[in-house]
């Protein structure tokens, strides 16, 4: 701890020494002269007087505050371009290296008239790399087209999207989702499909966070930015989509912009259905015995959301306000109907074999509503600034229900059971995030957050009897549990640039407090830790348009209620869950290099990282009773992901755009539960390749293969699987009106396999999905719901967000 806190000690002193050479000889803050609302995307250009051509190029940061620095002496002259505004142009500046103008407040004149005669139409880069993050852009990908965020996320390196529709990013699933900078109502891949792609600006992947954002997750953060309006008057946009797995979505959304307010409203209607075909064999041994079966089967699942949402803002000078309510019900259903073949072997006996029919109905929903109120004040125009939010959802008449029915190959029924787990659920948190320019360009921020998590139900589970052919609780079963997670934390950074280098240094601690009542004897648990989170971001801008990053945080995953749980639980009549309310968190250590260089309109960028992570967190399934496995969760031991993510996006002609995404990565996985502490690994790798085709002046097909290669886990292995799919996009009324056509997996070539193997269990699980799948997507907007022209600009000179020139 020593070496560390001399290593930030020293980090932060080489981020002041160089921010402090950097103060800005010109400055202002863009506003809109009508509205007074900052103004974040417009270019701000330095013409050296006499000249036609720009000497220096740069853009306002979130406040509109702009700066220019090593600006040769001579007479100057600024000008500021913004489709949708007049172009500002300044009165003659004279620089020199002592003197320090700041023009205070430019106001740009929104014009009377529109621009529509007048149109530039460019392809977005699909990926975009910045200090600590790297951006997906929605709009490139027309495969999400009538989707939602995981359908934009599956073309994306290191993203894998599985046959149950499951997401997992560099081999893990612990990520956390925000929307628009507040945490999803959901988790998970849950919380993805609740996130129309319609209505998706662009989706940032945040693999080291700094010490602003949470903690929470081993592999980063998922931060969804949603599409919003920026010019007066009423403005909206509505999109339906439907397929052949009767995959139905509709959403809308509305906005009406005032001078100095605003509001929107919106809802949605989706089910996102999966259809497969699973085949299962399963081996367990019991000494000298054995039973194995094998089944084969059809499945449905379904991840809806129907809801509502609206907000209220209030934009003035210096102050802005915004809330927001949305309630609805959301969840996700999974039915199964399989064919089961079992044969049980006993030592010195002949083989009993039967056959059976098992339906499986599940459901995980509920009722929520939330809401959010966030407030921001701004005390100068150098970035002085504090912000606080207050977030607060509530769901109720949680249900998670199981049906097991188990029938002869008449149809008759033999057996059933079903489990009950009914519960309601409070989330809150509460921020305040204070920003303070110190001298010129660093600054400080610090900040604090509470969370605090809730949830209180109770288990009961019913068995057939046979005698009354009814269901019937098992008063040995009825658990009762209370579960709250509470955290506070504190975090300060201190960031800066000098020249073309970049730097961030923070460092976030945290107090977690935890308690676990169940009604089952010696299982109830209080813990209660505090801890520190570094996190290091490094930027360096070379010659001749390349640029380097280094990135370093420390994370961890806290282990969520299900994992703890005490009480067995049943998927189905072969397969129980079990939970450990002695489960540890994980800890990992995060480390990343990224590359990039331009070729004009082409960009090569690759990325070396490695993760390593203590305590690992994994399900692990052991055999139960004859023909029944037990899964429970485990702290397995530890396990290292070293690896290089590369990306070519080329433009070989004008209407075509290629870019090939790679992965390659070993991972590690030492089991230190067994004994002797047993080791699997293997090499992963996964490519995709990604093609835009420009038909005409309003249609665009897109073309996109996938590879994905064979893993390991901690008790076997994944196979590898390849697909393809294809989309054809046209546009109508002035681009008003969009339908865009998708085939996914047009050689039906997707077939997932996962192989347990342990020396008295095997398991086998082949998955096809449904064939064909075709998505059919309407969208239609009017007035000014389109993207901030300005936001497709890339600035070559610009090294990372919040760069100036």
């Amino acid at each position: 701890m020593n070496k560390l806190c001399m290593l930030l000690t020293f980090c932060l002193w080489c981020v002041m020494s160089y921010a402090g050479q950097d103060d800005p000889q010109v400055k202002g803050r863009l506003i809109d002269a009508e509205s007074g609302a900052a103004i974040d995307f417009a270019d701000v250009f330095l013409f050296r007087t006499g000249e036609t051509q720009p000497v220096k190029q740069t853009f306002p940061d979130k406040s509109g505050v702009f700066g220019f620095t090593d600006v040769s002496d001579g007479n100057y002259t600024l000008m500021v371009r913004l489709v949708g505004y007049d172009i500002y142009a300044s009165q003659p500046l004279q620089i020199t290296a002592q003197a320090r103008i700041n023009l205070g407040e430019v106001r740009l004149k929104p014009l009377e008239t529109g621009l529509a005669e007048v149109e530039v139409v460019a392809e977005k880069r699909q990926l975009v790399y910045k200090l600590d993050k790297k951006v997906v852009e929605a709009s490139s990908n027309m495969m999400g087209s009538g989707g939602s965020a995981v359908d934009i996320l599956e073309n994306t390196p290191s993203i894998r999207v599985d046959a149950e529709g499951e997401v997992t990013f560099r081999g893990s699933s612990g990520f956390l989702v925000y929307i628009d900078g507040k945490p999803s109502i959901f988790t998970g891949t849950q919380a993805l499909e609740q996130v129309p792609a319609g209505q998706i600006e662009n989706i940032e992947i945040i693999t080291t966070p700094s010490a602003k954002h949470d903690t929470e997750g081993d592999v980063g953060i998922i931060n969804i930015i949603t599409k919003k309006h920026f010019l007066k008057g009423l403005s909206g946009m509505v999109n339906l989509s439907g397929s052949t797995w009767l995959t139905r979505r509709g959403d809308f959304l509305l906005n009406q912009q005032n001078n100095r307010s605003h509001w929107f409203i919106g809802g949605q209607w989706s089910d996102k259905l999966t259809r497969s075909h699973s085949e299962k064999q399963s081996t367990t041994l019991y000494g000298a015995d054995s039973f194995s079966w094998d089944a084969d089967g059809s499945s449905v699942g379904n991840r809806f959301n129907h809801s509502l949402k609206a907000g209220w803002g209030l934009d003035l000078d210096k102050t802005d306000l915004e809330i927001t309510v949305e309630g609805g019900h959301g969840g996700r259903t999974h039915d199964e109907d399989m064919d089961y073949r079992e044969t049980q072997l006993v030592s010195g006996q002949s083989p009993v074999s039967a056959q059976y029919k098992n339906r499986n109905e599940f459901e995980n929903s509920e009722d929520f509503g939330q809401g959010t109120i966030q407030l921001g004040h701004r005390f100068n125009e150098e970035g002085h600034q504090l912000e606080a939010s207050f977030y607060y959802k509530y769901g109720g008449n949680s249900l998670e229900y199981s049906l097991n029915e188990l029938n002869d190959m008449q149809g008759n029924r033999q057996d059933g059971m079903c489990y009950y787990e009914s519960e309601y659920r409070k989330t809150l948190r509460g921020n305040l995030d204070y920003t303070l320019p110190l001298f010129g360009k660093a600054k400080l921020e610090a900040g604090y957050q509470y969370s605090s998590y809730l949830e209180d139900g109770d288990y009961e589970m019913a068995w057939w009897n046979p005698s009354t052919g009814q269901l019937e609780k098992q008063p040995e079963a009825y658990n009762t549990f209370y579960f709250r997670e509470a955290l506070n934390s504190v975090y300060a950074i201190l960031s800066g640039s000098w020249k073309q280098m970049e730097a961030q240094v923070g460092l976030r601690g945290e107090h977690t407090y935890t308690r676990l009542t169940s009604s089952i004897p010696d299982a109830s648990r209080t813990n209660k830790r505090f801890e520190v989170f570094p996190s290091v971001h490094v930027g360096y801008n070379l010659p001749h348009e390349q640029r380097l990053q280094v990135a370093y945080s420390y994370r961890t995953t806290r282990p969520q209620l299900w994992f703890m749980e005490p009480y067995i639980t049943y998927n189905d009549f072969y397969s129980a869950v079990i939970g450990n309310p002695d489960i540890r968190p994980e800890y990992i250590n995060s480390f990343e290099m990224n590359y990039r260089k331009a070729f004009g309109e082409n960009q090569v960028s690759a990325t070396l990282f490695h993760r390593s992570r203590k305590d690992k967190i994994e399900r692990l399934r052991v055999p139960y009773t004859e023909g029944v496995t037990l899964d429970s969760m485990a702290n397995v031991g530890r396990d290292y992901s070293t690896g290089l993510e590369l990306s070519v996006s080329l433009h070989p002609v004008r209407w075509w755009n290629t870019t090939v995404n790679g992965n390659v990565y070993h991972y590690l996985v030492k089991n230190e539960l067994s004994a002797g502490g047993k080791k699997e690994s293997s090499t992963n790798y996964d490519i995709l390749w990604n093609n835009l085709f420009t038909l005409g002046k309003y249609t665009r097909l897109q073309l996109d293969g996938s590879f994905v290669g064979p893993s390991v886990t901690t008790q076997g292995r994944t196979d590898s699987y390849w697909y393809a799919n294809v989309a054809v996009r046209h546009q109508l009324f002035d681009r008003r009106l969009t339908a865009t056509l998708a085939f996914k997996d047009i050689f039906r070539s997707a077939y997932y396999v996962n192989d347990i193997q342990t020396s008295d269990l095997r398991l086998l699980t082949k998955i096809r999905p449904r064939y064909p799948q075709i998505l059919l997507t309407i969208s239609y907007t009017f007035n000014s719901f389109k993207s901030k022209a300005s936001q497709e600009k890339e600035d070559r000179n610009e090294l990372f967000e919040g760069a100036r020139n």
